[in-house]
């Protein structure tokens, strides 16, 4: 079997972009209120009302997976490094006892 090479960089890189989607997806909300006084009355109003309502459900779902997403990616690199940090230590003690 062949052994596991993680990259923690490309997991930090991960996680940083995955941050930046969480905050991108998250200050969307207040932009559908800043045009909503644009927009006038009638048709297309209520269109983008029903838009921005729709949009705005997906968008908490979207955000809860990516935020998921995020934690998992963490925890996975700390995970790692963790091993990493006790196998390092084992073969550090098993040079000591020679």
């Amino acid at each position: 079997m062949a052994d596991p090479k993680v990259s923690y960089d490309r997991l930090e890189e991960s996680t940083k972009s995955l941050q930046t989607i969480q905050r991108e997806l998250g200050d969307t909300g207040g932009r559908q209120k800043e045009i909503k006084e644009f927009l006038g009355s009638g048709d297309i109003a209520h269109a983008m009302h029903d838009f921005a309502s729709n949009w705005d459900y997906h968008r908490h779902k979207l955000l809860d997976k990516v935020k998921a997403m995020g934690e998992m990616a963490e925890k996975t690199m700390e995970a790692f490094k963790d091993v990493d940090k006790k196998l390092e230590d084992g073969l550090d003690g098993a040079g000591k006892k020679k």
